[in-house]
């Protein structure tokens, strides 16, 4: 059967207990969003109000509904020739200028193909529904271009163009906001705090000193290791402070005040206490220069005090006692194993080097490339800002390098040198993403909507083409690269000359 770990040692490593409340937290952003698209999809923009009749000089943003008995072929289009403008006309023949995205339906092309084919029968007119919106003046010389070129002479011209098509036209990519459209902001706004609490509690537990303490001491503590120390935990010789999470056993102080620590009696060089705004902590320094927490106490009531006290006196009186214990017999078993000219701190070194794990690559690769992005993030920031960003190649470096080691559990020459081509690549990619962003800056002046992020994306090599772009785009990049190798000299020659 195997051995189980003890209630007391299952609740000190117990340090991912924050991961429940965070899948809870994303899975009521995923329903509240999913509930926000439903509604959405489902009819809820249905505009609540009727339309009105369209007149092309009433204003702007008038919800307005047009009977077309023919329309011509489109006369322009958006940049991302998606939505297309055509000339209406009702039974009057007054022409209109009308805005539809994507292919036309059947009962608008019936009134096309009628007004260039009269022979046939009258199709039933088409209903236009959509927002009144002013004529911008690109739209406006396109119009007057076409429908003269229709009628082979100068018709219209700047000064009568307002008799001819009025100040309006008919968007019928826009309709008014629906009653619901309140409720889906409300659902998709709890959703995204659902989300945003998910992850800054994501990010305050990741980067808490409790959370960093115990995950370094889980990974050097295997499971089969706190399960030794699990039996001496469990010894009726172990001195417990339960309240405090303190316990001495025979060979290790654990404690659990500030994160789940264990030290060794040997590797305790002093113990102290010292004062932190209004409370106390009792410390213990270790001969690798690091400072652990062993208890803490809030408040400056006097009980808390003489309390807190006699906690201090009795763990240093155990702790030294304990050491001077473990010394004697250390210094008895070296004398009777090495010979008296070996160095037993040489041999401590030793061994503590055997016992270096090695890093794992595919963590190590992941931590990189995810702690890289936010050198991305930099680079595009000044580039968009106006400077050259290749100073931030220095920055992406030095995350890959913390990335890796963090999730790789350590830095070898392997590692850093994946991290350096790994860095090379972000290089590439922020360039690119700059270019892309600001292109989608220009294009946004246009329409600002996730279709115009998806074209200029999309269609990126051959926009960059059509604005002669890429001589400068591949000069930035030039410039980056050779910034980012001078401003990274130490560190990348630091790479190359470090040990396997």
């Amino acid at each position: 059967m195997k051995e189980q770990m003890s209630g007391r040692m299952k609740r000190m490593t117990r340090i991912y207990y924050w991961v429940l409340p965070v899948i809870f937290l994303y899975i009521t952003a995923v329903s509240f969003f999913g509930a926000g698209m439903g509604m959405k999809l489902l009819g809820s923009t249905k505009p609540d109000v009727e339309p009105m009749e369209f007149h092309v000089y009433d204003g702007a943003d008038i919800y307005s509904s047009l009977k077309a008995h023919m329309m011509t072929q489109e006369f322009a289009s958006d940049f991302k020739e998606t939505n297309h403008y055509y000339f209406a006309y009702d039974e009057k023949l007054l022409p209109y200028i009308v805005q539809v995205h994507g292919n036309l339906s059947e009962e608008y092309l019936q009134i096309q193909t009628y007004l260039y084919d009269e022979s046939e029968e009258a199709p039933e007119p088409a209903v236009f529904y959509g927002m009144s919106s002013p004529i911008e003046d690109d739209i406006r010389e396109y119009a007057m271009e076409s429908y003269n070129d229709m009628w082979g002479e100068k018709i219209v011209t700047e000064n009568n163009f307002s008799d001819y098509f009025g100040e309006y036209y008919l968007d019928t990519t826009r309709k008014p906001a629906s009653n619901a459209s309140g409720a889906i902001s409300f659902i998709f706004s709890c959703g995204f705090m659902a989300a945003l609490a998910g992850t800054l509690l994501i990010a305050w537990n990741l980067n808490s000193r409790r959370f960093k303490i115990s995950r370094d001491t889980l990974k050097a503590w295997p499971e089969e290791k706190l399960l030794a120390l699990d039996r001496q935990l469990k010894a009726a010789s172990t001195s417990s402070y339960e309240k405090e999470q303190l316990y001495l056993t025979y060979d290790y102080i654990i404690a659990n005040g500030e994160g789940f620590d264990i030290i060794p009696y040997e590797a305790v060089v002093r113990i102290y206490d010292t004062s932190y705004g209004s409370g106390k902590r009792l410390m213990a320094e270790t001969k690798d220069q690091k400072y652990h927490t062993l208890a803490m106490v809030k408040g400056r009531g006097l009980k808390n005090k003489d309390a807190f006290q006699e906690l201090a006196i009795q763990v240093k009186r155990q702790v030294l006692d304990r050491k001077e214990e473990l010394t004697e017999t250390i210094l008895a078993e070296v004398h009777n194993r090495y010979p008296e000219t070996v160095d037993p701190e040489a041999i401590l070194q030793i061994s503590a080097s055997l016992e270096e794990k090695p890093s794992n690559p595919l963590f190590g690769v992941i931590g990189a490339l995810f702690a890289s992005l936010l050198g991305v993030g930099l680079w595009i920031l000044i580039g968009q800002v106006g400077f050259v960003a290749g100073i931030a190649g220095l920055v992406i470096l030095k995350l890959a390098l913390g990335g890796y080691q963090k999730l790789g559990g350590s830095l070898d020459k392997k590692g850093a040198i994946i991290c350096l081509i790994i860095t090379a690549g972000m290089i590439a990619g922020a360039n690119f993403l700059d270019y892309a962003v600001s292109m989608t800056r220009a294009y946004f002046q246009y329409e600002a909507s996730f279709e115009t992020l998806a074209y200029v994306f999309s269609n990126f090599g051959n926009l960059m083409s059509d604005m002669d772009m890429w001589s400068g785009f591949f000069i930035d990049l030039a410039i980056g690269y050779g910034l980012s190798i001078w401003s990274a000299a130490g560190a990348i020659k630091g790479i190359f000359n470090m040990e396997k």
